[in-house]
């Protein structure tokens, strides 16, 4: 059974309505009895823009309290603005990239926002994302830190020769706010993505702010955020954004759209996935890369524990011992 504020999210996760929709939603209104509950909701789950003019389009506004919907128009102002801003500070990524030579394509977020969303704000993020072949990715990296980005902390002086090969991507870089991920790999470890030649080929271009960028066929796509999806849903918990981008690049009519997000959401997580990750990363590096890698990943520097914990230097000193569990995980098959 889901609480009529469950209901009428459910219902607003969409892009489209039918006359048959629309009576429906209007009979959902009626029955919000918590609306702080309802729009706390909307935004946890990353679609709050969305909401806020799906309330518009169906012509919901005078069934809605006014600091409800001046909370939710604040919402769509805020991710109309950063939307176009991250367009326009991936534009300088995009041109540094492109005169080097290093073709990227954007992923999630920035891709959806320009394709099936239709370029109205509606699809919130709060970062860039880019792909490009694992031989471009220490160049890009290094290439824009030379344009004024600068890389969060390595975990440890030991992973400076092998980040290229630990993640799915590279250190995020900053500039000014603007965060950047350049990923090298668009799956799991194991060498699925050893070669990314036939990804780029097979790229599709699209207009972004009036500027040509190149994004990943629909089924290479679909692919990843599958991945991406059920990493959240293990890690933090399902997203009705993610949920819904997926819907929409399939065109299945919401189908997978599953109204029991709300009991995932709640607490209902997967306690293996994270080991599951850890050993697959691991296991998929070479017997020196993995020796490399565990030593920096057990006793990182003192400057990124401190970071991660927020801590003084002697909090994250007496830390260091509790992060030799993750050696159970190796170990540990079970």
């Amino acid at each position: 059974m889901l609480y009529p504020e469950e209901k009428l999210l459910l219902s607003l996760c969409r892009l489209e309505f039918g006359e048959n929709e629309i009576r429906s939603l209007e009979l959902l209104v009626d029955e919000i009895k918590d609306w702080m509950k309802f729009t706390d909701l909307a935004n946890r789950h990353g679609i709050i823009a969305l909401v806020a003019r799906n309330i518009k389009k169906t012509d919901l506004e005078n069934r809605v309290p006014g600091n409800i919907k001046r909370l939710l128009d604040d919402g769509l102002m805020q991710s109309v603005m950063r939307n176009v801003w991250l367009a326009g500070r991936w534009k300088e990524v995009n041109n540094i990239l492109t005169g080097a030579g290093i073709k990227h394509l954007l992923l999630k977020g920035m891709a959806l926002e320009h394709t099936v969303y239709g370029s109205e704000g509606l699809r919130q993020m709060t970062d860039n994302d880019i792909l490009v072949k694992k031989e471009d990715g220490l160049k890009a990296w290094k290439l824009l830190q030379e344009h004024g980005f600068t890389s969060q902390p390595l975990k440890s002086a030991l992973h400076r020769e092998i980040i290229a090969d630990i993640g799915k991507h590279l250190p995020t870089l900053v500039k000014d706010g603007y965060a950047l991920e350049i990923h090298v790999r668009l799956h799991g470890f194991g060498g699925r993505d050893s070669d990314l030649s036939e990804v780029m080929d097979r790229a599709v271009p699209v207009e972004v702010e009036g500027t040509t960028a190149f994004i990943p066929d629909d089924a290479t796509h679909l692919d990843y955020l599958e991945e991406h999806r059920l990493y959240h849903q293990a890690i933090t918990g399902p997203e009705l954004k993610l949920l819904l981008d997926i819907s929409l690049l399939k065109k299945d009519g919401y189908a997978g759209i599953n109204p029991g997000i709300f009991q995932y959401f709640s607490g209902k997580k997967d306690p293996g996935y994270r080991k599951k990750i850890y050993r697959e990363q691991v296991f998929g590096l070479s017997r020196g890369k993995r020796l490399r890698f565990l030593a920096g990943d057990i006793f990182p520097s003192p400057g990124w524990m401190k970071q991660r914990y927020d801590c003084s230097l002697a909090g994250a000193l007496i830390r260091y011992p509790a992060r030799l569990w993750k050696l159970t995980w190796l170990f540990n098959s079970g």
